[in-house]
């Protein structure tokens, strides 16, 4: 769910899997952009129900230390609704990568999951069904995964999400459907156009049109250079794309009994991005309104009000939450990449303005070292969780947790101190490093110790 990011003054590089994007520092340069092309779809850009970014305060502003600790008192762990339970989200990820391969998937591997989930005590899963516009669930409106059988579109012959939902239920696991949003594609080349149903990117093209043989509808730098260093992505300000990823998630709830929706990659790509022509024409309209930077994070808040008001209410106790980038604004002076700056992400805004339930800061690294030198310290981690913590509203935080440590005491301190600090309770980043690790006798009978039910949802 990670990818790669940089971290500006102090230069380390970090590969995170599936979430975390390539990103550089980049300085705001005027440049000219391409011009739209006849087809492009400039009509379908109505954003009026596009929300506002919720201000910073305050204004972060760098500090001596690189590595402040909590000063504030922390909030009581849930209080249990009944004797030897506990109440917190235990969240584990189930990445398309954790059990799949370039050719194929064993079906066996599903009850392999949810056995080690229940065992260890986990009562939430976040099992990827969606990577690059693409279906670990029988279509739909979107091609069945080339991972399932090595071939984009192909039927495997059976359902991934119907049988982790028979098999979680039965042992008491919630499943919440675990959609990246902005990816189209892994990587620069354009997928099949003949699978059925036809992959997004075609979708997006007929939609939006071309210039100079470059989709309309994905993200481009300022350079007019179309995006690809890990995904193809879609551009946040196309109206056709948020109609399609709705319509998508709305499929998920009506067919499926899933428990809720988890976003991921709900952000811009870098900090360059984007001056395709479909955000150039959109933004020439509220140009006069919004800086360009605040006008994107509105573009991002926008897809994320539409899941809470058109597929959240879709169905009783449905949850909607998100994995967020780690840093929201550096407060600190870390020299490190921040959400709300660099991939114009405002997460903090969805949960004060109630539009989402729960928001997961993914702040763990990308590979483990041992022991941990990263730059995703026990100290900085703390520090994070508990200025999400503190600045949250009314809704939930549930911090991410990396799995890939090579002594369990760096999650199980973690998990403690998420308890201290109130939080909602944690998510596991992934399967596969417990899996590798063996961490799951070290949950049962250490931090999971007594068994947990899930936190209400907001509002229910």
């Amino acid at each position: 769910m990670h990818h790669s990011k940089t971290l500006g003054a102090l230069a380390i590089s970090l590969i995170v899997i599936l979430f975390m994007t390539t990103s550089f520092l980049v300085t705001a340069q005027t440049l000219l952009t391409p011009t739209p092309s006849p087809a492009a779809d400039v009509g379908a850009m109505d954003n009026t129900s596009y929300l506002p970014y919720a201000k910073l305060n305050p204004t972060p502003t760098p500090t001596p230390s690189p590595t402040p600790q909590p000063t504030s008192t922390p909030q009581p762990t849930p209080i249990p609704t009944q004797p030897g339970q506990m109440v917190e989200v235990r969240g584990l990820w189930v990445s398309r990568f954790d059990w799949t391969s370039w050719n194929g998937a064993d079906p066996n591997k599903i009850d392999e999951i949810v056995n080690n989930a229940a065992y260890a005590g986990f009562n939430v899963i976040y099992f990827q069904v969606r990577g690059e516009a693409d279906a670990f669930y029988t279509p739909g409106l979107e091609p069945w995964s080339r991972r399932l059988t090595g071939t984009l579109g192909q039927n495997p012959g059976w359902d991934p999400l119907a049988r982790l939902i028979e098999k979680a239920h039965a042992k008491g696991i919630q499943v919440h459907a675990y959609l990246n949003i902005y990816p189209v594609w892994a990587g620069c080349t354009p997928p099949p156009s003949n699978t059925v149903p036809q992959h997004l990117y075609h979708k997006l093209l007929a939609a939006h049109g071309s210039t100079n043989g470059k989709n309309n509808g994905l993200q481009w730098s300022q350079w007019g250079t179309q995006l690809c260093n890990d995904y193809l992505r879609a551009t946040p300000a196309s109206v056709y794309f948020d109609n399609h990823v709705i319509a998508v998630a709305t499929d998920l709830v009506n067919r499926y009994q899933i428990d809720g929706i988890h976003l991921d990659h709900i952000r811009y790509g870098q900090s360059s991005a984007s001056y395709d022509p479909v955000s150039n024409a959109a933004y020439e309209v509220e140009k006069d309104q919004y800086t360009r930077e605040d006008w994107q994070r509105r573009q991002v808040n926008g897809t994320v009000y539409k899941f809470y008001t058109q597929v959240r209410p879709l169905k009783n106790n449905l949850w909607l939450s998100a994995a967020v980038w780690p840093i929201h604004a550096d407060k600190w002076g870390w020299g490190a990449t921040q959400g709300y700056h660099h991939y114009y992400q405002d997460s903090k805004a969805w949960v004060q303005g109630e539009y989402i339930d729960s928001i997961s800061p993914m702040i763990y690294p990308g590979s483990f070292e041992c022991p941990d030198d990263s730059f995703w310290t026990y100290s900085r981690w703390s520090t994070l969780v508990q200025d999400f913590q503190n600045e949250r509203g009314s809704g939930l935080i549930v911090p991410g947790i990396g799995s890939g440590y090579c002594s369990f005491s760096e999650i199980e301190q973690r998990i403690n101190r998420a308890r201290e600090l109130g939080t909602a309770g944690h998510a596991i980043f992934s399967y596969g490093g417990l899996v590798s690790n063996g961490y799951f006798d070290d949950l049962r009978n250490g931090p999971y110790a007594q068994p947990a039910s899930v936190p209400q949802r907001p509002g229910s």
